[in-house]
């Protein structure tokens, strides 16, 4: 089971401070987790993510609403969604 841990973070290419880390879960979805400037975390204890559906070419909806990102979530909830995924 992956966690937040597993992520490791670099510079965003949009730069501005920006952060972003990627983690493939082996089925299919690739979760993107960002924080800083422009985004809905501020990159060390809250962060946006969102999820990817590799083959389908398709966002993954974060809620039921079918919003496509998750903002200002803290360590623990981001491994709560990445273990929500990776177990979907």
């Amino acid at each position: 089971m992956k966690t937040f841990d597993d992520l490791v973070f670099k510079p965003h290419e949009l730069g501005s401070g920006r952060v972003r880390a990627t983690l493939d879960l082996g089925n299919d979805i690739l979760v993107s987790v960002v924080g800083r400037l422009g985004t809905y975390g501020n990159g060390d204890t809250t962060f946006e993510v969102a999820a990817f559906y590799q083959t389908l070419n398709k966002y993954v909806p974060m809620s039921k609403n079918g919003d496509i990102v998750s903002g200002w979530n803290t360590k623990e909830e981001v491994t709560e969604i990445i273990n929500r995924l990776e177990n979907s």
